[in-house]
């Protein structure tokens, strides 16, 4: 991505030998202005900040200097030296002759552009791998109700469960890359209640697992704006994560604590925990936290990001505690 295109020629110039308090009206308007020398030839520029600093020097007693681009730099380069000259504003120049200005207003939208696009395709890709994913789902569990030998059901079974995981991955990902822009979708919800629908629905693959889920929400109703369907998953990965790590037998305790217009969901198990040198780790994409649960569970190391996520959308604050071999108790607060 060069900066040829985001280079700005239209333009006014001053002399060296002016006052900064001559350069105010153009530089308060357009951010910055060029300055040139006796054979007009551009010396460098004055900035905004410049004029701040130095509005009633002589333009020859500034720093008109600074670093020189080239059209064939890339944005990063550009970015990079503006953050070490700490100016928003670089002169372009071929073959030693001026040409324009570069401003990090036009680098910040070329990227907000360029974002917007990947997320389009990383959309439509997400799209496009998942259905084929599903059709050969189906096709699997089609072929294995035919299928009596025990060696072949094993292997489709095995198939089905790679497709289910991609499936996951998948789901995982256009909630964590696409939701984040979308808007919040509020509605009224009793929050005890909401709570307990989340743990209903998990109940079912704790049941399997032969754990318990005990729950002890505190009374009173405190209603909350929230976006069901996006917090319902945030609470429901964390609960599905203290299913997987915990050991078959073991109990997860959920519980919620109202305090003035605040409610904390705490939800306990007594699992496998973090490694200390994890914990730093496990809210971050593709999070390097991802582990094997204690069935052979797999992850997609997304889950937690967008819980995270959804949380803080929410304006509310995540926590939680860890100890290797005793378990994780997590903090949800809206």
């Amino acid at each position: 991505m060069k900066i040829d295109n985001l280079i700005e020629k239209s333009f006014t110039r001053i002399s060296v030998f002016k006052k900064m308090a001559d350069v105010a009206e153009q530089v308060l308007i357009q951010g910055y202005i060029p300055v040139e020398g006796e054979n007009s030839k551009v010396l460098g520029i004055i900035t905004l900040k410049d004029y701040h600093i130095n509005h009633k020097a002589e333009i020859f007693n500034s720093e008109i200097e600074k670093p020189r681009i080239k059209p064939g730099h890339t944005i990063f380069e550009v970015r990079e030296l503006m953050k070490t000259s700490q100016s928003d504003y670089l002169p372009v120049y071929e073959a030693d002759n001026f040409i324009g200005v570069v401003s990090v207003g036009n680098i910040t939208d070329r990227l907000i552009h360029i974002n917007k696009r990947t997320r389009l395709n990383y959309q439509k890709v997400i799209h496009d791998v998942r259905n084929p994913i599903a059709n050969i789902q189906g096709i699997i569990e089609i072929i294995s109700d035919a299928v009596n030998d025990k060696e072949s059901v094993a292997m489709l079974e095995l198939s089905i469960q790679s497709c289910k995981h991609a499936m996951d991955i998948l789901d995982d990902l256009l909630f964590v890359e696409l939701d984040e822009d979308k808007p919040l979708v509020l509605q009224p919800t009793e929050m005890n209640k909401f709570f307990m629908e989340c743990v209903n629905e998990q109940n079912g693959i704790a049941f399997q697992k032969n754990i318990q889920i005990k729950t002890e929400f505190e009374q009173g109703a405190l209603v909350k704006a929230i976006d069901r369907k996006q917090f319902k998953r945030a609470i429901q990965n964390i609960m599905s994560n203290a299913i997987k790590f915990s050991v078959p037998g073991s109990v997860i305790k959920i519980s919620s604590k109202i305090k003035d217009d605040e409610i904390t969901l705490k939800i306990v198990d007594s699992g496998i925990g973090i490694p200390e040198n994890l914990q730093g780790e496990i809210f971050k994409k593709f999070s390097i936290a991802q582990r094997t649960g204690t069935n052979g569970e797999t992850s997609t190391g997304l889950g937690l990001c967008f819980t995270k996520q959804c949380v803080e959308r929410h304006q509310g604050v995540i926590e939680f505690k860890s100890e290797v071999g005793k378990g994780t108790k997590f903090y949800i607060t809206v």
